[in-house]
């Protein structure tokens, strides 16, 4: 551009350069939308991150952050979406002995969903607390458990709640039934808690060692349990969690998700890593091409199938290539 040309020239360059850029843009075609309208048309998307999974033997279902819920009746070959009002964000699922659903929002609700998983329908929780672990006990009754030791149980699909606040400043993480009469609920500080009495009641016991914070627990009886955490640590109990004792474990990395497949118990953790208890020992398990990089959550399908859920939308049905046969994992001893 001249600039000696005088304030007229210079105006009539410019106007000349944009009249220019404003035809080439006229002229250029409209960005194709059609792939990001394909992307965000599927069921299950990118950026999901699932942080629950439960399964009735016909569907599984996997909750997100977001509060997504996808379900699937032909064992993850094809899956429907369900997009909860905003705020919600899936925490926890449960698959009840009935084979009804529910599913714990962080935003103090409860989404219960018949075993068809036609729909999903809020139930509040009455309490202040944070919550974060959710079951089904044999008698189809829901329990969440959450910060300061709180428990909640309902028998009415979550239209009414009961509440135990059991006055310790500790998170639970986990609560299982199993049993019609015992139960375990387990969290932060290493707590344990334990009834005998279909959760009419619960008695703390010794803490399991080093203020562990476990991430999963799962008890195969009255007496035989594990719990793994922090920085790849897994503690076993053969005495109902009295007393809790170190395992190695091989795959060297946190496991998120402890699951009993038939007879055989199996830890999903980071990096798609996976366990298995064989002869009172962890020892690695493969699960080959379909390994999911960051599990999160996990549900047993049946005696020969696992399905895995975790971040960046990854969902993994994992066939296991053995028949299940368990030696005896731990000594056990009398209730």
């Amino acid at each position: 551009m001249n600039m000696h040309a005088g304030p007229r020239g210079a105006h009539m360059a410019v106007a000349a350069l944009l009249g220019a850029v404003l035809l080439l843009g006229g002229c250029a075609p409209a960005p194709d939308m059609r792939p990001v309208q394909a992307e965000r048309s599927k069921p299950v998307q990118r950026f999901d991150s699932f942080q629950s999974a439960a399964s009735n033997g016909r569907w599984i279902v996997a909750g997100a952050a977001g509060g997504v819920i996808v379900a699937s009746a032909d064992a993850g070959a094809s899956w429907t979406r369900h997009v909860l009002p905003q705020p919600s964000s899936i925490v926890a699922m449960t698959a009840c002995p009935d084979g009804s659903f529910a599913a714990l929002d962080f935003y103090k609700k409860v989404w219960v969903a018949d075993a068809e998983v036609a729909a999903w329908t809020p139930r509040p929780l009455p309490s202040p607390s944070d919550v974060l672990a959710l079951s089904c006990d044999p008698a189809n009754r829901l329990w969440v458990a959450g910060a300061h030791t709180t428990l909640m149980v309902s028998a009415d699909r979550g239209a009414n709640w009961q509440r135990q606040d059991l006055g310790e400043d500790a998170i639970l993480t986990s609560v299982q039934f199993i049993d019609e009469r015992h139960a375990v609920a387990t969290g932060e500080f290493g707590t344990v808690l334990r009834s005998r009495d279909a959760g009419a009641s619960w008695q703390k016991a010794a803490p399991m060692p080093g203020e562990f914070y476990p991430y999963a627990t799962l008890f195969i009886d009255g007496q035989t349990g594990w719990a793994s955490g922090l920085a790849g640590v897994i503690l076993a109990t053969t005495d109902g969690g009295n007393t809790w004792a170190p395992q190695d474990n091989p795959s060297g990395v946190p496991i998120y998700a402890l699951l009993k497949l038939g007879d055989r118990v199996y830890g999903v953790g980071a990096g798609g890593r996976m366990v298995t208890q064989r002869g009172g020992q962890w020892q690695r398990f493969e699960p080959g091409a379909h390994a999911v990089s960051q599990p999160v959550a996990g549900a047993a399908l049946d005696a020969r199938s696992l399905f895995v859920a975790g971040a960046g939308g990854a969902l993994a049905v994992i066939k296991l290539p053995e028949p299940l046969t368990l030696a005896a994992s731990l000594p056990r001893q009398a209730d």
